[in-house]
């Protein structure tokens, strides 16, 4: 049910910045529509870290920074990466648990990482400068 609601969220702002949106090519359209419903997804279950990280890979698109995509790629590396976040989780009590909702969330997590890094190698390697 939460993802419904992140999901929402995002069309609802990505309906707002089009008039932003209108001036990047179409492969920086389409990562900046999914690195915002990440944005929203990842605020709707409390996750600021990566949220901002979006927030800043958002900005970078609507700015024509060439270097948006790849700061988007450098969020996948090492341990503690994006790779490893996993949404859903509550600690209260004293206990971790799974919400109810933690496998939902997860599988659109998981979709959308998967898009937004196609996305971001495929305009990292036709750049000028990854030739």
């Amino acid at each position: 049910m939460a993802c419904c609601a992140a999901s929402s969220i995002s069309r609802g702002s990505r309906v707002s910045d089009d008039h932003v949106a209108t001036g990047m090519s179409s492969a920086d359209r389409a990562l900046h529509a999914v690195v915002s419903d990440l944005e929203a997804l990842l605020r709707g279950d409390g996750e600021t870290h990566w949220a901002d990280w979006m927030r800043r890979v958002i900005t970078q698109l609507e700015q024509g920074h060439p270097g948006a995509a790849q700061s988007l790629l450098r969020a996948y590396g090492g341990m503690g990466s994006f790779n490893d976040l996993a949404l859903g989780q509550d600690y209260s009590s004293g206990h971790f648990q799974w919400r109810a909702d933690a496998g939902e969330l997860n599988d659109r997590l998981d979709a959308l990482r998967g898009r937004a890094w196609e996305l971001a190698r495929a305009i990292r390697d036709a750049s000028p400068a990854a030739r």
